[in-house]
């Protein structure tokens, strides 16, 4: 049970890791880069910097709002009313990075942990493989000594 639960994490932490790298790719060829308001600090780190945003910033066709994750240095200084350099997919403005986030450390970080993950499966696998050769063995072994020896 514990390895299909691990497995199941490690698999889904990968296809998310997959999504983001294509993401950041379409980002990198296709992406508009612009200013974007920041509206709100939606999240900080433990010292105390932001890390994640929303902001709002205009496309040809639209206004947009969304939230965005920054990294140490880009979060330092943003206070809402203060502006964000942003890349935006011109097909879907909603799909939005910090230009400096997109160099793919966020998806590497999802990578690292689905392959943490998957080998706590492996691990849960391999115990579990060895608890049922255990359990076997000690079987057959229950089975010769319940078998009667003929001449005895």
């Amino acid at each position: 049970m514990g390895f299909l639960l691990f497995a199941t994490a490690a698999g889904f932490m990968g296809w998310k890791a997959g999504q983001e790298d294509q993401t950041l790719q379409n980002l990198q060829e296709h992406g508009r880069k612009t200013e974007a308001t920041v509206v709100a600090i939606v999240g900080r780190s433990e010292e105390d910097r932001a890390n994640s945003l929303t902001v709002r910033f205009t496309t040809p066709s639209s206004t947009v709002q969304a939230d965005i994750d920054v990294g140490d240095r880009s979060g330092n200084d943003a206070k809402p009313g203060g502006q964000v350099p942003i890349v935006y997919n011109p097909s879907d403005p909603t799909e939005v990075r910090h230009a400096d986030r997109l160099d793919g450390s966020d998806a590497d970080g999802i990578r690292l942990g689905s392959v943490v993950i998957g080998l706590l499966a492996a691990g849960f696998l391999v115990g579990t493989a060895r608890e049922v050769m255990r359990v076997k063995e000690q079987t057959e072994a229950a089975k010769t000594l319940d078998t009667p020896h003929p001449g005895v």
